[in-house]
C-alpha cells in the first residue's frame, strides 16, 4: 500500500497517457460542435491552417513547460508549475483559476451529455427523457470509474477515441473519392487563411487543444515520467492537429469555401452530421450520434480525473482541507477529493436542471468560455514561472527551452487572451451581462486565491511560533 500523501506509482504508460489528452479535446465534439462554428464565424477555406498555428504556439509553449517537468513530480499541472515558478501564493492564485476552469468544462461537457443523450433516447424509442437525469446517470458512472485504479479508465477512454475518431476519418475518406478530383493546397496560403474573422478561428481551433496538460497531471502515476510526459505530450498534441486538420481540409476540398460558409450558417449543429448522412449513409449518422456520447463521456472521465488530482495536490499543499489528499487503499486513486467534486457536480446538475436552464445554449456555451479563458491565463502564468524557476535553477539547459520559447509563448498566449475577450459575446452567443462579468469573475477569483495563500502561511507561521 501507498503512503497516503502518493498516487500508485508505475500504473499509466504513453498510450494511456495520450488517450487521456486526446479524450479530453474530444475529437467528435470538437468535430461537430466546435469546427462549424469556426467555418461560420472564422475562416473556412483557411481553417485548417489554424489548427496548424494553434499546434505551433502549443509546441512552443510545450519546449519550456516539458524543460521545467523534469524538476517537477507532483499532480497539480500548471498550478504546480506556477507554485514553484513564481512562489506560493501566485500557485493558490493558479489553482483557484485551475479548478474554475476545470468545473466550468465539465460541467459544459456534462450539460451537453445529457442533452444529446435525451435526444438520441427521444429519437430511438419515442420517451422524453430529462437532459439533467441523463447527465447525473453518466456523472454516477464517471464517480466510479474515478475511484477505481486509473488506468481502467486509461483503457475505456481508449477505445472509445479510437472509434469516434474512426467514424470521422471514414466520412473524411468518402468525401475525398466521392468529390476529390483536384486537392489543393489552396487552404494554407496566406492570401487565403487571413481573410475572414481571424480570432473566431484562432479560438475555435486552439480550444481544441484544452486539457493537452493532462500528461503532467499523472506525473506520479506514469511509467519513467522524464521520457513518458515529453512523449506523451508532443504526440497528443501531433494527434489533435493531424486530425482536425484533416478533417477541415477534406470539407474545403468536397465543398468549396463559399459553400461551406453557406451551410454552416444555416445549420451549425447538424453540419456534419448532414455531410456524413449525404456522403455515408444513415447508419453513419446514427453510428456518430451514440459516438458523440461516447466521446463525451470520454471527455467527462478525463475531466473528472483532472479535478481530482488537482484537490488531491492543493490539499497536500495545505491549501484545502487534508482528508482530500487521502488515497484509496487499494486503488491508490485520490478517492476523497473524487467524492467531494462528485457531489459538488451533482449539487450543480439539479439546480441547474429545477432552474430549467438550457444545456446548449447557456451551460455550454457559458462553460466552455470560462474554461477556454482560465486555460490560457493559466498557460500565461506557466511561461512566466519557466522563466523565473530556470533564473534561479542551476541547470545545463540552453536559453531557448528555459527563456526564449517560453517569452514568445508568453506574448502568443497574451495576445489570444486579448482576442477571447474580444471576442467573448460570440463565445456565449450574444451580448449578455455575462460578457462583461466573465473577466472579471476569473480576476477576483485569481486575488482571493492568492489572498488565502497568504492566510494560510500567517496561520502556519503563528503554530510554528507557538
Amino acid at each position: 500500500m501507498e503512503k497516503e500523501s502518493g498516487l500508485r506509482k508505475n500504473t499509466l504508460g504513453l498510450f494511456s497517457l495520450i488517450f487521456f489528452v486526446v479524450a479530453a479535446a474530444s475529437p467528435l465534439t470538437g468535430v461537430v460542435g466546435g469546427l462549424p462554428v469556426a467555418i461560420a464565424g472564422g475562416n473556412s477555406a483557411g481553417i485548417a491552417t489554424f489548427y496548424l498555428l494553434s499546434c505551433i504556439i502549443l509546441i512552443l509553449f510545450s519546449i519550456g513547460f516539458l524543460a521545467m517537468s523534469q524538476y517537477v513530480k507532483n499532480s497539480g499541472a500548471f498550478y504546480t508549475y506556477i507554485r514553484q515558478g513564481l512562489g506560493e501564493n501566485w500557485g493558490s492564485s493558479a489553482s483557484i483559476i485551475a479548478i474554475l476552469a476545470y468545473i466550468s468544462i465539465q460541467i459544459a461537457i456534462v450539460a451537453m451529455l445529457g442533452f444529446f443523450s435525451a435526444q438520441l433516447i427521444a429519437d430511438q424509442f419515442s420517451l422524453a427523457v430529462p437532459w439533467w437525469l441523463c447527465s447525473i446517470t453518466f456523472l454516477l458512472i464517471t464517480w466510479c470509474l474515478s475511484i477505481k485504479r486509473v488506468e481502467v479508465g486509461g483503457k475505456i477512454l481508449g477505445i472509445l477515441m479510437l472509434a469516434e475518431v474512426g467514424i470521422v476519418l471514414l466520412t473524411d475518406i468518402v468525401l475525398l473519392i466521392k468529390h476529390g478530383h483536384h486537392h489543393s493546397l489552396q487552404p494554407f496560403q496566406p492570401s487565403v487563411f487571413l481573410h475572414g474573422n481571424l480570432g473566431i478561428s484562432f479560438i475555435f481551433t486552439i480550444a481544441a487543444f484544452i486539457g493537452f496538460e493532462t500528461t503532467a497531471i499523472y506525473a506520479e502515476e506514469c511509467k519513467d515520467p522524464h521520457k513518458t510526459i515529453p512523449r506523451a505530450t508532443i504526440c497528443a498534441l501531433l494527434l489533435i492537429t493531424a486530425f482536425f486538420c484533416f478533417t477541415s481540409w477534406c470539407l474545403v476540398q468536397t465543398y468549396g469555401a463559399e459553400q461551406l460558409i453557406s451551410l454552416a450558417r444555416k445549420e451549425p449543429e447538424n453540419l456534419i452530421l448532414m455531410i456524413t448522412r449525404d456522403n455515408v449513409g444513415q447508419w453513419a449518422v446514427t453510428a456518430m450520434s451514440i459516438l458523440l456520447i461516447s466521446s463525451l463521456f470520454a471527455a467527462t472521465v478525463a475531466f473528472h480525473n483532472n479535478i481530482s488530482r488537482y484537490l488531491f495536490s492543493m490539499s497536500r499543499d495545505g491549501l484545502i482541507w487534508q482528508e482530500l489528499c487521502k488515497i484509496h487503499p487499494n486503488n491508490g486513486t485520490p478517492h476523497n477529493a473524487s467524492h467531494l467534486h462528485s457531489v459538488i457536480m451533482l449539487l450543480l446538475l439539479i439546480g441547474l436542471g429545477a432552474m430549467n436552464v438550457d444545456p446548449m445554449m447557456h451551460i455550454f456555451a457559458l462553460g466552455s468560455a470560462i474554461s477556454t479563458l482560465c486555460v490560457l491565463l493559466l498557460q500565461l502564468g506557466v511561461c512566466a514561472a519557466v522563466i523565473n524557476f530556470f533564473r534561479h535553477q542551476r541547470h545545463q539547459r540552453g536559453a531557448w527551452s528555459t527563456f526564449w520559447a517560453p517569452l514568445l509563448s508568453f506574448f502568443a498566449m497574451l495576445f489570444t487572451i486579448l482576442l477571447v475577450i474580444n471576442n467573448l459575446p460570440i463565445l456565449v452567443g450574444g451580448e449578455s451581462m455575462m460578457t462583461r462579468v466573465i473577466p472579471g469573475v476569473i480576476a477576483m477569483c485569481s486575488v482571493l486565491g492568492y489572498l488565502w495563500s497568504k492566510r494560510v502561511a500567517l496561520k502556519r507561521g503563528c503554530a510554528q511560533r507557538n
